[in-house]
């Protein structure tokens, strides 16, 4: 009788957060430089970036029209070396993007930046013109990968690591 008591009371609790269904993700991104904290990129500043399109699909659905943030251009915002500058112990570094699921990608500088590996990934906020409800605000695109293995959803985090060893 108090087991019973007890789950009566924690369903008739949880039963509507359940049944209101999840709750929006905060429509920002912290950027952190070396486990630091750096920039929490909100929809104002992240509408302040240049705006890109890409046209890719997951395998096994047919291609969409996404528009975004470039990687490289939230990447920048750290003052991590790029052009001419990458080269050295700026070679070594690497992005790390999190979903709020904790599935982690991550990308060597030098994959980036267009001098060396110049892949187009994007922090996407619109699918065909609509904004992003099911895998967003935010989410990571790789249109030239040939698997979606790198694409993240709910994008909550990205952080630039040193890798730089002895």
């Amino acid at each position: 009788m108090k087991y019973g008591l007890i789950v009566s009371l924690l369903l008739w609790v949880a039963l509507p957060v359940y049944a209101a269904g999840p709750v929006p993700m905060a429509p920002s991104i912290r950027l952190m430089l070396d486990g630091k904290p750096g920039d929490v990129l909100d929809q104002k500043l992240m509408a302040s970036l240049p705006r890109v399109t890409v046209n890719a699909a997951e395998p096994g659905e047919k291609p969409s029209t996404w528009q975004g943030v470039a990687l490289q251009d939230v990447v920048r915002r750290t003052c991590v070396a790029s052009d001419a500058a990458l080269w050295g112990r700026a070679m070594a570094r690497f992005i790390r993007v999190t979903g709020a699921d904790g599935y982690q990608v991550v990308f060597g500088a030098a994959e980036l930046d267009p001098d060396f590996g110049n892949v187009r990934a994007i922090l996407a906020d619109t699918r065909d013109g609509e904004a992003l409800t099911q895998d967003g605000p935010y989410r990571l695109i790789v249109p030239g990968d040939k698997r979606a293995g790198r694409w993240v959803s709910h994008v909550t985090s990205i952080e630039v690591m040193d890798a730089w060893g002895p």
